[in-house]
């Protein structure tokens, strides 16, 4: 895998503020690879600088930056008035810079997440193809969703969805990342069977801590009847509260199923 561009490094960025609200450049440094997979290019040494490539690449974002703030259509802004330079989400509907008062409930959410994050892995889904596939039909099906719903061209609302990586959906509890019809961050979770609705999926720990501690954020998208070679299947949208609330949940098997 060649080395990644400050390009990707800064599509990779939105979903980092997204469980964060704001970072400083030494914070992004420091968190980038949970959103991003570094290659054995990225990790070569700088020839100018005492540090990986990748890791001088996001610096470079704001030293290269002429502007004092500048608005990235990646969906964020880069302040620096701050030393070092602080990297703040944006909301794509209303484009106002999120508040203080959000980033602090932004950041103590995901301090408590962490905090009893499980390392169960996601192995029933990961390592079957169909659930590769599943995300990658849910990724289109919520641009379309953000196309119709919000009347934005293809190009907005494809900037708007995110398909994190395997190390990403690990990494940040959640699949894909949108937003919801006001501009605020919405968490994906995708469930695939070819099976029918009531068919069981699985939820680990981890998952349903992300759930508890992001509310009416976090949605998952049941993707069922799924057909392997047309590659597309029925939708369903699965709130918080729909799924604390209908949902059984086996501790054993981790399984899930409709009451």
């Amino acid at each position: 895998m060649a080395a990644h561009t400050e390009a990707q490094i800064r599509r990779a960025i939105k979903p980092l503020l997204t469980v964060y609200g704001e970072l400083n450049t030494s914070e992004v440094k420091n968190l980038l690879h949970t959103v991003l997979e570094f290659s054995e290019e990225d990790m070569l040494p700088s020839p100018t600088r005492n540090e990986p490539r990748i890791i001088q690449r996001i610096g470079n974002i704001a030293s290269h930056q002429t502007e004092t703030v500048k608005f990235y259509d990646e969906g964020f802004i880069v302040d620096k008035n701050h030393s070092p330079a602080k990297f703040a989400l944006i909301n794509p509907i209303s484009q106002v810079v999120i508040q203080p008062a959000e980033v602090t409930t932004i950041k103590e959410k995901t301090r408590r997440f962490i905090a009893r994050k499980v390392d169960w892995e996601k192995a029933r889904d990961r390592n079957n193809e169909i659930g590769d596939q599943g995300e990658e039909f849910v990724l289109e099906f919520e641009i379309d969703r953000l196309i119709e719903t919000l009347a934005i061209d293809r190009t907005n609302a494809t900037q708007n969805v995110q398909h994190l990586s395997r190390l990403q959906g690990d990494g940040l509890g959640y699949d894909i990342a949108s937003i919801n019809d006001d501009g605020s961050p919405r968490y994906i979770e995708v469930k695939t069977t070819s099976g029918g609705f009531n068919q069981p999926f699985y939820m680990s720990k981890n998952e349903r801590h992300f759930f508890e501690e992001y509310g009416d954020s976090a949605f998952i998208y049941r993707v069922y009847n799924f057909n392997r070679e047309t590659r597309r299947g029925d939708v369903r949208i699965i709130t918080q509260t729909e799924l604390f609330s209908n949902f059984n949940f086996d501790t054993i098997t981790w399984q899930v199923t409709p009451k």
